[in-house]
């Protein structure tokens, strides 16, 4: 079978600080080969970075600065974060990044604020966005069509909006910007009938495996912790709904991943 890419883990979560090196034989058994730890914010980014350094082979990082910690950004941000990223190639991508209506104690306005630089810092600078989004899709939507109005031309995609949880044809405004969607243990819920038609109509080119463990479990893994192990679970479902064979769907994710993040 192709090995399996999680594109989007938090190992660095104290959830994992007794089992992380068996958490991540775990996934290699599952035949997830590799994965990108996520810092949530500046506090997490050196962490992310030891990571991905003590693991050189399987795992890369990402730095960013999630809208929980919008009201953290300052006119200094941007340069901080530079350096961060011109400190560690590990470091593949800004994220996550992003607009959250729905559980986000930082202002609407703010989070605005932080991302719009964030965006364009990405957009300057030639690195993929990890981005995330709940109860904001009308908003994202407009700020990325003024900084991405076209797909990339030397490469596939701008970023991913990592955990898509929008509507079929908020999916298909995405990946005409040319952002990759992020599949998660949701796509697996029974009643998600509505996100498996958007990743159906999306189709397995625009699509990259998740987990977001500890968060998110799929369906066999309700109320209990998520690791990168289960990525298979969620790949099948998406076989599933593209009707296509499972070792398809890790080709296919993988290779989207590998293009996304520029780790051949």
């Amino acid at each position: 079978m192709s090995e399996f890419f999680d594109t989007h883990v938090h190992l660095g979560d104290a959830q994992f600080d007794a089992d992380r090196l068996e958490v991540l034989a775990r996934s290699l058994d599952a035949g997830v080969g590799r994965m990108v730890e996520i810092a949530d914010n500046p506090d997490e980014w050196s962490r992310a970075v030891g990571i991905a350094r003590a693991h050189p082979d399987r795992v890369r990082c990402s730095l960013g600065l999630h809208p929980y910690y919008a009201d953290r950004f300052d006119d200094g941000f941007v340069a901080r974060l530079r350096a961060a990223l011109d400190a560690a190639p590990e470091a593949v991508a800004i994220g996550e990044v992003g607009l959250d209506y729905a559980r986000a104690q930082v202002p609407a306005d703010v989070q605005r604020t932080a991302f719009a630089a964030l965006l364009e810092a990405a957009r300057d600078w030639r690195v993929p966005l990890v981005i995330h989004c709940r109860d904001a899709y009308q908003d994202l939507l407009l700020m990325l069509r003024e900084r991405f109005p076209e797909p990339p031309r030397e490469r596939r995609y701008w970023g991913v909006v990592h955990c898509f949880s929008g509507t079929p044809d908020e999916a298909r405004d995405c990946a005409r910007l040319g952002f990759a969607l992020g599949a998660d243990g949701p796509v697996t819920y029974k009643k998600n009938d509505g996100l498996r038609e958007a990743f159906r109509r999306a189709g397995p080119d625009t699509t990259v495996l998740e987990t977001d463990c500890p968060y998110l479990p799929p369906q066999s893994r309700r109320g209990k912790r998520n690791e990168p192990c289960v990525i298979p679970e969620i790949a099948a479902k998406l076989a599933e709904v593209w009707d296509i064979r499972i070792d398809e769907v890790a080709r296919r994710t993988s290779a989207n991943a590998a293009a996304l993040f520029a780790w051949p």
